[in-house]
């Protein structure tokens, strides 16, 4: 496992202004190098939904990720630029840094993301605080007796996180580009 120095690299306020950027720009680089990995060696498209699926299947996948769970409790998703809202490219072919998640779910905290996370959320957070910290009242949850969701669709990046009722925290925080309309 990296230490918490390796997890600062993808802090919230290291990487908030990365959303929309191109995959080969300069800046997402840098964060990638600085955390000392090759993200070519771990790209990996991704096929869900109905890119898995006749036609779609046969065409290069519009989505890929970096997954760092294991070593850094991070996830990096890219997607192609015309499918996001925020995109900061005139390509829509490029991938563009859309997507990133914060594992929190291991009962062992030496084993969470341990940086800092968007809006000074803590994994120990009430939902409470967390809607304190925000600054609104989610616009959609759904929560049930051992875990669920509550999510931000109203803001950009759009804030979705997996809350353990059980436990009274965090367990996995999502921050992505909302989708563009028409987007398949």
């Amino acid at each position: 496992m990296q230490g918490i120095f390796c997890q600062e690299c993808f802090s919230w306020d290291r990487v908030r202004c990365l959303f929309g950027l191109d995959y080969h720009d300069k800046a997402i680089q840098s964060l990638l190098f600085s955390a000392k990995i090759d993200p070519n060696a771990l790209w990996r498209e991704m096929r869900v939904g109905i890119y898995s699926m006749p036609p779609y299947d046969q065409q290069p996948s519009p989505i890929a990720e970096i997954d760092l769970i294991p070593s850094y409790h991070v996830r990096l998703r890219f997607k192609h630029a015309r499918l996001v809202s925020g995109a900061r490219t005139s390509n829509p072919m490029t991938f563009v840094f859309a997507s990133l998640t914060y594992s929190l779910e291991s009962e062992h905290v030496k084993d969470r993301f341990l940086a800092t996370l968007p809006y000074g959320i803590v994994s120990t957070d009430s939902l409470d605080t967390i809607c304190e910290r925000v600054g609104s009242k989610p616009t959609s949850q759904e929560l049930g007796d051992k875990d669920g969701y509550v999510a931000w669709e109203d803001i950009n990046p759009v804030l979705h996180i997996l809350f353990s009722t059980c436990e009274q925290r965090s367990l996995r925080i999502n921050v992505y580009l909302p989708p563009t309309r028409g987007a398949i």
